[in-house]
């Protein structure tokens, strides 16, 4: 079977895609994307192919923007088109993001099947103009299910198959040797996702002042390239002959190895986020990501807290001494932690990738 798989812009679009790509194991497997989008790197580095289009998204804010982009969009579907023809395209898969619009739209015209599907607990826009295109709809939270309409199905959202099936206890020994850590002590794993976050950033900095001299806790900061550096420099200032461990780098490609080490996690709640979080049972303290339209990761952030999975602060209140208060209340609970990660798990569909790969096999002709 031949499957394109079209979606980009950034990671939480491009992750679970890529993810579906290594689950369509016997298949043949086209990714459809953008030179500007995160597709552009991430597609070629998991060792897959990816077809080029042109096609720009528009501001919601600006209607007359839409305009311009209409001939481009056209354009688009035109290049997917033909993309679609010389692949000889089986089923389409949208995974969200304004790439995956023409890509759905010329599959419909030529008769290929379409699926698509949503990680988050709302549908985005291009999911919602897909829609009425799909077979069926596959999305990531029961919650989801009723806006989704009557072709929805649940399968979660596909995480990379090393946090699909890890072994926590197995992958905690190379963890601690790769970020130079202390097996002893309990960690507090911080990130903001690929490019970071200031308010996460800045609250965990504070942290270096306010642990000094513990003994007890040590710290490790995915700190984004942006701001990594500076990040580096202050916090060394501060820890200048104390005794806080604080690991800060920018990057890390496989972060089934940071969540190994970690007791709990300081983090925005994208849903890439909150599906590897509860694959892996890690408990956490969200801090969501405000100026979304749709207030997406306070919705996943509310969903995880109502089943005791995470706790949440909300962006404007995040201050070091804020965070402090929460984080150091649930590192000192061995049972709060524990019960945290109970439900994380609960929540966890660790499976999602296989199970929307299945759905795509079975709208094959």
């Amino acid at each position: 079977m031949n499957v394109a798989i079209a979606g980009g812009g950034t990671g939480g679009h491009v992750n679970p895609a890529i993810a579906l790509g290594h689950a369509l194991t016997s298949d043949s497997v086209t990714f459809v994307g953008t030179v500007a989008g995160a597709e552009a790197a991430l597609v070629p580095a998991a060792g897959f192919d990816l077809e080029i289009i042109d096609v720009k998204g528009f501001d919601r804010s600006r209607p007359l923007s839409l305009l311009a982009a209409a001939p481009r969009a056209l354009s688009a579907m035109l290049s997917a088109r033909g993309i679609l023809k010389r692949k000889e395209i089986d089923v389409c898969v949208g995974m969200g993001g304004f790439v995956s619009l023409p890509v759905c739209y010329a599959a419909r015209s030529m008769g290929i099947p379409v699926v698509i599907h949503e990680q988050n607990i709302v549908l985005g826009l291009a999911n919602r103009v897909s829609k009425p295109m799909a077979r069926v709809v596959a999305v990531s939270f029961e919650e989801s299910l009723e806006s989704a309409g009557p072709r929805a199905l649940l399968v979660g959202n596909p995480v990379p198959p090393e946090i699909a099936v890890v072994d926590l206890m197995a992958e905690r020994a190379g963890g601690w040797e790769r970020f130079g850590l202390d097996s002893t002590r309990r960690t507090l794993l911080v990130f903001g996702g690929s490019q970071g976050a200031h308010t996460i950033n800045q609250a965990a900095m504070g942290l270096a002042r306010l642990w000094a001299d513990n003994l007890d806790l040590q710290i490790l900061h995915i700190a984004g390239a942006a701001e990594a550096g500076k990040i580096e420099q202050e916090v060394g200032v501060a820890l200048e002959g104390n005794r806080l461990i604080y690991k800060v780098v920018e990057y890390v490609d496989r972060m089934v190895e940071a969540y190994a080490v970690a007791d709990l996690a300081l983090c925005r709640g994208g849903a890439t986020t909150v599906a590897e979080l509860c694959a892996v049972g890690l408990a956490s303290v969200i801090i969501p990501y405000p100026h979304h339209r749709d207030r997406q990761q306070q919705r996943h952030a509310s969903l995880l807290e109502s089943h005791g999975a995470c706790a949440s602060i909300a962006d404007s209140v995040a201050s070091t001494e804020r965070v402090a208060e929460d984080v150091s209340r649930l590192l000192g609970d061995d049972f709060a932690l524990q019960q945290m990660r109970k439900a994380a798990l609960s929540l966890g569909r660790p499976d999602a990738a296989l199970r929307l790969a299945e759905l795509v096999r079975q709208q094959a002709p």
